[in-house]
């Protein structure tokens, strides 16, 4: 059905050949990822479990949690309908000592004929503002590409010229960076960049624009009692010329072993998330999605999971939670 829906769009009136590869990129990008913009267009990977796993976004995160830890995330959006998102993730974040951490990321993210791939790796260093506050800076070194797959698409005309041939940004350098401030009670903020330099296809790009995306967090702890923890945030994406994108979420832990919440994208889905402490060593995650957007109309449902492996010091018998990331 998706990919029926591309090919009506896709109908380009040979006449129209100089500007025919913009058009095309900005509602594949627009119609894959559900947004579109007049001069410019997002492809950045969608996920909920961020606060889980801030490493996606921002270097700041590497060596900030009492342990070290893997964590593994596949998302798969708009389940039902051809050529929809998915995603597959895996980060590291490892301490170096009291004040140092190191991260690695590799993630791929398919959506239709649109393929990224992110690979990098994180430095973080960790000093204490005062006796309450902390601030942790990180950088991201790495390598992107974006291909887009032309010939993956079912055509109304198989001959169309345009489409006859995959492009590719390559896999290309890039960098990020990341802030982040804590406060012993649960209290963060954090701002990002996790990448710096914009896709560009040389040649085949045309008028595209690219956009690179700051992410803005904000969270706290919130104690309930002896046993429950609230854990309230916020996540905002902004970038030039490119409406405001920003998500909410409340979760409670219950006894350090279940975590129940809900969150919601504006104008964009609810979603209800789950988690349990397996073991000392393994977390289980689970996010369930109710789009709201137009895509609603062919999907209902978008399902995210993360498994977290943690490597505890040797010195440490128990588990330490760290609420910036529940």
């Amino acid at each position: 059905m998706f990919y029926n829906y591309i090919q009506i769009k896709l109908r380009v009136d040979q006449k129209r050949q100089s500007w025919g590869r913009l058009a095309l990129t900005y509602l594949l990008l627009g119609c894959l990822l559900s947004w579109s913009f007049t001069s410019h267009a997002q492809i950045e990977s969608m996920y909920n479990l961020y606060r889980f796993n801030p490493q996606i976004i921002t270097p700041a995160h590497s060596g900030s949690t009492e342990n070290s830890e893997v964590v593994f995330i596949n998302r798969q959006q708009w389940i039902g309908v051809e050529g929809a998102p998915k995603t597959i993730a895996a980060t590291a974040n490892i301490k170096w000592g009291e004040k140092k951490g190191l991260g690695f990321l590799a993630m791929v993210d398919q959506a239709g004929p649109v393929k990224t791939t992110n690979i990098g790796a994180d430095f973080a260093y960790h000093v204490s503002l005062n006796d309450k506050w902390k601030m942790s800076g990180g950088i991201r070194g790495g390598f992107s590409n974006l291909a887009l797959n032309w010939s993956s698409i079912r055509l109304v005309n198989p001959n169309d010229a345009l489409f006859a041939q995959d492009i590719s940004t390559g896999l290309k350098f890039n960098t990020g960076w990341g802030l982040r401030f804590s406060k012993g009670d649960g209290l963060f903020v954090s701002i990002s960049q996790p990448r710096v330099f914009k896709y560009d296809f040389g040649t085949a790009s045309g008028a595209y624009k690219d956009v690179d995306y700051f992410y803005t967090m904000m969270g706290t702890k919130i104690k309930m009692g002896n046993n429950i923890n609230l854990f309230p945030s916020t996540l905002l994406r902004v970038a030039a010329d490119v409406p405001l994108s920003w998500d909410i979420n409340l979760n409670a832990q219950i006894k350090e072993k279940l975590d129940i919440g809900l969150s919601y994208r504006h104008k964009d889905s609810y979603g209800l998330r789950l988690g349990m402490q397996a073991s000392k060593k393994i977390y289980l995650g689970y996010v369930y999605e109710l789009p709201i957007s137009n895509i609603s109309k062919v999907s209902t449902q978008t399902h995210e999971i993360a498994l977290r492996f943690s490597f505890f010091k040797k010195e440490v018998a128990t588990p330490a939670s760290d609420p910036t990331v529940k």
